[in-house]
């Protein structure tokens, strides 16, 4: 798998073996912190451990360009918040934006 930056600010998550656009990635950067504003698999592949995957790739990036990883989870997506904890991230005190949780593991 590989990710692949577009004009939009988007990137896209593809399979390195077929070149299939498998979902789609949001990331930006403060200071230190290289934050993941959205990752999201395409439905009908989800289920298959490529958002896991692609969550690696941002991962060993953040280890070598950031000191923290931060990702966000709606209020309302109990998956999301399983997710990040499975990722390694820990939930940060407090409520996020509209009821969502902010996650954060240091990687540097």
């Amino acid at each position: 798998m590989r990710i692949e930056a577009t004009d939009g600010g988007e990137a896209v998550i593809v399979r390195r073996e077929s070149g299939e656009r498998v979902g789609s990635l949001r990331v930006s950067v403060d200071g230190d912190v290289l934050v993941i504003q959205s990752l999201a698999i395409e439905s009908a592949l989800r289920g298959y451990g490529l958002g896991s995957e692609a969550a690696g790739l941002v991962r060993e990036a953040a280890e070598r360009e950031a000191r923290t990883l931060r990702a966000f989870a709606p209020g309302d997506n109990g998956l999301a918040v399983y997710f990040w904890i499975r990722m390694g991230l820990r939930p940060l005190p407090g409520e996020g934006p509209q009821g969502g949780l902010w996650f954060e593991r240091r990687v540097g």
